[in-house]
């Protein structure tokens, strides 16, 4: 939940520019709990409709009662399943989807299909990241550094590319579509009580398990729990760091 909060401003962002607006009926890939999905309910309203794909039924479940509790499952949806195995003989106005592709065996093959339920005219929006970079502060804060590199580490280890973001363009017209708009923008800070230090935080507490399964380990005197938030801010307070979060990419185009 602080993750898809950090995020929120960056996706929301996305999806105006793409075109979404008031009315459009949306399919959501890879819905999760049902965050990007509740974002795109707010910009289209209740003579909209959005249709999130989750491939885990409680997860499904967990994000329709939150399209409850905020009064709007009377247009918004969960159906559970795979993004590859998804059917439907509706067509959307706008396809979405966040940090869903990378995780993919062939994210072209899986954009291509959803594509084609998509209207003619519609748009194409998704949402990805890149964790790459190494020189993520200056002057460099060894904690800071050490501890963002878990993030790359972790990805590599699962065999998922850390910096898909930067491959959507490609992804796109893999998919059959046409180059797409893309925008970049990358968080920074480093002053105390930066919403950075709990986004990493919050991250590193999420991953602990991966990271242990994967004979990752963490810095020398960083704890992968609820303290360690106030390790990171206090090293890069300390040092007078500017640090730098993930890089977000976002891809968007008219089908034509």
């Amino acid at each position: 939940m602080i993750q898809a909060h950090f995020m929120r401003p960056w996706t929301e962002r996305f999806l105006r520019a793409a075109g979404l607006t008031d009315g459009m009926s949306v399919l959501e890939a890879g819905s999760g709990l049902g965050d990007v999905t509740l974002l795109a309910a707010g910009i289209v309203g209740p003579a909209g409709q959005v249709l999130g794909v989750e491939r885990d039924a409680a997860t499904a479940e967990a994000a329709r009662g939150r399209a409850v509790s905020e009064g709007v499952s009377d247009y918004v949806d969960f159906q559970v399943g795979s993004v590859d195995d998804f059917a439907s003989e509706t067509r959307f106005d706008a396809l979405i989807g966040r940090f869903v592709l990378q995780y993919q065996p062939d994210p072209a093959a899986t954009l291509g299909r959803l594509a084609r339920f998509v209207r003619p005219g519609g748009i194409i929006v998704f949402h990805d990241m890149d964790f790459s970079n190494e020189d993520t502060s200056w002057p460099p804060c060894r904690v800071w550094d050490d501890s963002y590199a878990l993030l790359r580490k972790l990805f590599h280890a699962n065999g998922v590319p850390p910096d898909f973001g930067r491959g959507l363009g490609r992804v796109f017209l893999d998919a059959g579509l046409p180059w797409p708009t893309i925008e970049v923008v990358v968080a920074s800070g480093g002053k105390p009580g930066s919403t950075l230090f709990p986004w990493l935080g919050s991250a590193l507490e999420a991953i602990a398990p991966g990271l242990e399964k994967a004979g990752i380990e963490p810095p020398a005197g960083v704890v992968l729990d609820r303290t360690v938030t106030a390790t990171l801010e206090k090293a890069v307070v300390e040092q007078g760091s500017h640090v730098l979060g993930s890089v977000q990419y976002g891809a968007w185009v008219r089908v034509p």
